[in-house]
């Protein structure tokens, strides 16, 4: 039996638990060619936090690897199709903000411009707005978005912002 190797960013999840959970119920890899199947075992392997204060992405995925195509033992366990995932705290991945429209005479320039006024004052550190990803509920007239609600997704945020989870699956 073969083995496929996964690296899934899980955003939203402020603890580990549900960060594996969530990736464990949902990825998919490819068994062979045309045909997936999710990773549904590694539930009964469980995992280990490889790093719990959060790095940024990159970093995440360069560590990811290390392990991952490494000979280090003391991560030979998660290179092992049988063993346990490895997740490290990400800072700086995306985040989604939801939020009411605040109004303004004539609407906002276009729904990037809504966005940014959604989130205005929310923002930390390092967070900005993703051109172009945002979405939701709301008024047009033109390009100019009126009011409603949207859902605002931003990126480089200098604190937790989800999980990197990853490890070795059998076929």
């Amino acid at each position: 039996m073969g083995h496929s190797r996964f690296l899934v960013y899980q955003p939203r999840a402020d603890d580990p638990e549900t960060a594996f959970r969530t990736v464990v119920a949902n990825t998919l890899v490819e068994a062979a060619p045309g045909y997936m199947r999710t990773i549904a075992a590694k539930v009964v392997d469980g995992f280990v936090i490889v790093a719990a204060e959060p790095v940024d992405q990159a970093k995440a995925e360069k560590l990811a690897g290390a392990i991952i195509c490494g000979d280090d033992e003391q991560w030979a366990r998660i290179r092992d199709k049988s063993g346990p995932t490895g997740l490290i705290a990400v800072k700086g991945g995306w985040r989604e903000h939801h939020g009411k429209i605040p109004a303004v005479p004539g609407g906002h320039a276009d729904l990037d411009a809504a966005a940014a006024a959604t989130v205005a004052g929310k923002l930390v550190a390092g967070e900005h707005v993703v051109p172009g990803a945002s979405g939701g509920s709301f008024s047009r007239q033109g390009v100019r978005v009126l009011n409603g609600k949207l859902t605002v997704r931003t990126v480089g945020a200098q604190v937790h912002t989800g999980w990197l989870v990853f490890g070795t699956v059998a076929l």
